[in-house]
Formats: structure tokens, C-alpha cells, sequence
């Protein structure tokens, strides 16, 4: 019963970190690298690391909730400080969706056309996300 839920507790770590290294890769190196010039061979992508963003952080929030029913279960959720920290956590998760395919996504189209102005900020804003959301979920194992 053990393995099984270190499995889940490693998929959901393995998914939340190539969630996070997605977006610092897309914020420091691919978008500036395409404000250089490399536009027309990198935005396509560009705009696939956003799609596999995307199934990570839905992977991530998966491996999240079938964790919670093998740690504290769905009834600490409301009124405990470690449900208080997860619930936070899946906000800014479900945020984060938002984001990649509402904001960067589109913000990466356009830099065909316009700069990497939006593209670059909506990057930054959510790798600081995923950095906040890791460092909230960090905080539940300690109250827990």
C-alpha cells in the first residue's frame, strides 16, 4: 500500500516540476531566444511546451487529488491549515491553466506580429506561480 502511494506522491511531484521548469523555460530562454529572431522555427515551439504545460499541471492536480484521499482525506479541507494550503495550491493551479492556454498561448501567436512584451510577462507571472504554488504545497506537508 506504501508504493502505491509514494507512486502518486512521485507523479505528482515528476509533473509539478516539469510544470515549473516549463515555465521558466519558456520565460528565460525560448521567448527571449524569440525576440532575437528566431520567430518563424520557435513560436510553433513554443506553443507546444504551452500545450504540454497544460497536461502537466492537469497531471499535476490529478496525482494532487488521489493523493489527498491516501493522506488526510477530503474532510480536512475546510478548517485545517493543511487544507486551507491545498485549496490555496489548486487555485493557483486552476489559475495557472488559465494563464498558459488563455493568456501565454495567444501572447506567443502574436509575437509573429507584435514583441514578446506579453509573452514574456505572462511566462514570468506563471513561473512565479508555479513557484508559489510549490512553495504553499511545501507548507501543507509541514502542517499536516
Amino acid at each position: 500500500m506504501q508504493v502505491v502511494s509514494w507512486l502518486i506522491r512521485y507523479g505528482h511531484v515528476l509533473a509539478a516540476t516539469m510544470w515549473v521548469g516549463g515555465y521558466a523555460l519558456l520565460a528565460f530562454f525560448i521567448i527571449p531566444f524569440i525576440e532575437q529572431g528566431e520567430r518563424e522555427k520557435l513560436i510553433p515551439f513554443a506553443i507546444n511546451i504551452v500545450r504540454f504545460l497544460t497536461y502537466t499541471g492537469t497531471l499535476t492536480m490529478g496525482f494532487g487529488i488521489v493523493l489527498i484521499t491516501r493522506t488526510n482525506g477530503f474532510s480536512d479541507l475546510f478548517g485545517s491549515a493543511w487544507g486551507s494550503c491545498i485549496l490555496t495550491a489548486f487555485v493557483i493551479a486552476v489559475a495557472l491553466l488559465g494563464i498558459g492556454d488563455g493568456a501565454l498561448r495567444p501572447a506567443i501567436r502574436r509575437m509573429k506580429t507584435e514583441s514578446g512584451t506579453a509573452a514574456r510577462r505572462w511566462a514570468i507571472i506563471g513561473f512565479a506561480l508555479t513557484v508559489l504554488a510549490v512553495g504553499v504545497m511545501t507548507a501543507a506537508t509541514f502542517v499536516g
